[in-house]
């Protein structure tokens, strides 16, 4: 691919990186109530503890950790549109 092809570093990295860490958050908050289940426990969703003796409402995770997800979500929305905008710049440069 020649660097005129290649679409910019950063726009992918921004459409990409966020959306992974949020998954990767959320998969290791899972895995972490998962565990606690397993033995029997109830998990704490807010201070991430398990507990054997008392019990804990579940919340859904966008309820947690909505600002997370937004950030994670403009984030990306940004990185598509910086490879949006470069895609009009190559066309422009072809014609």
């Amino acid at each position: 691919m020649t660097a005129l092809n290649r679409p910019p570093p950063g726009g992918i990295l921004l459409l990409l990186l966020p959306l992974l860490a949020l998954a990767g958050h959320y998969g290791y908050e899972v895995f972490l109530a998962d565990s606690c289940l397993d033995r029997g426990g109830s998990f704490d969703y807010e201070t991430w503890t398990c507990s054997l003796s008392q019990s804990f409402e579940a919340t859904p995770y966008l309820q947690r950790h909505g600002g997370k997800a937004a950030l994670a979500g403009a984030l990306s929305l940004s990185g598509l549109i910086v490879l949006g905008l470069d895609l009009l710049k190559r066309r422009r440069h072809r014609r």
